[in-house]
């Protein structure tokens, strides 16, 4: 069991810091979406093109992997320039993860614009990755699309993975395509083939129009029959908690999410082999 966390959990640290974190609470992985309180990580000397051999020394260093370095970008919009401008930050992005030795970047098929529809926004969205996914192979890096918005269903999101071809995968965020009815063994079965990366959360009050967050185990979110899913089928990637705290300040610090999360997956993995016995 491998896992990860976002950097989403502590979301003013510094690279040293995220990786003190991981080092203290046993985590595998990190998935970087916000350092120093900003996701415009190019802004930051640690991400510089001068600077990155070095921040990637500091992650291999500590025996720590980039597995997914976070961004916003989609091409739903239907706004003047908005194509080109995704593609833009999408070769910012490129640079990072390929500094880092990370092999994915996590995209969107993005919310629905008012006054659009969903096949309008599909087409947009096709047209705009068919070009993203051969700038992201230049590099050597892989899109991601997670299951969050308008497209969190399996159903919403596999004919934009078919579109798109092989060249790009999935990060299954357990909480959307539940939350907007989806059952767990319906969205394992139909995303399995492109399935890269998994994020894990819990959640006490959900639904289509939103949700909150809560630790792990204190919410109804069916996290363990999705994990015994991921390991009838053979999934071998990593288990990131996609702790929200940069956007949802309200909810508890690093400190203490962190490491409960990780007893909370121990514990599972504890049963599961008991049960096996």
């Amino acid at each position: 069991m491998k896992l990860a966390f976002s950097s989403l959990s502590c979301p003013s640290c510094t690279v040293d810091e995220i990786i003190q974190f991981a080092l203290k609470y046993g985590f595998q992985g990190v998935e970087l979406r916000t350092v120093q309180s900003t996701i415009d990580l190019w802004d930051l000397n640690d991400f510089s093109p001068e600077a990155l051999p070095e921040t990637r020394r500091r992650f291999q260093s500590a025996g720590l992997e980039v597995v997914v370095v976070g961004t916003s970008i989609s091409f739903a919009k239907d706004e003047p320039g908005w194509r080109s401008r995704q593609l833009e930050l999408l070769e910012k992005f490129c640079v990072i993860a390929q500094g880092l030795n990370c092999p994915y970047l996590r995209v969107f098929g993005g919310p629905i614009p008012p006054g659009s529809t969903y096949e309008a926004a599909l087409e947009r969205d096709i047209d705009g990755y068919r070009q993203a996914v051969k700038t992201a192979a230049s590099y050597g890096v892989t899109l991601l699309f997670e299951t969050h918005d308008d497209f969190s269903t399996s159903t919403s999101l596999l004919p934009l993975l078919e579109a798109v071809g092989n060249q790009a995968g999935v990060i299954w965020d357990i909480l959307h395509p539940y939350r907007f009815g989806e059952p767990m063994e319906t969205t394992c079965r139909n995303l399995l083939p492109y399935l890269r990366h998994v994020h894990v959360k819990d959640s006490s009050g959900y639904s289509k129009e939103g949700f909150d967050i809560v630790l792990p185990g204190q919410g109804t979110v069916p996290i363990r029959e999705a994990l015994s899913l991921l390991k009838d089928c053979g999934y071998e990637g990593y288990l990131c908690f996609e702790w929200e705290k940069h956007w949802h300040p309200e909810i508890q610090e690093a400190e203490l999410a962190l490491p409960e999360y990780v007893n909370y997956m121990r514990r599972y993995a504890k049963e599961l082999l008991h049960e096996q016995a």
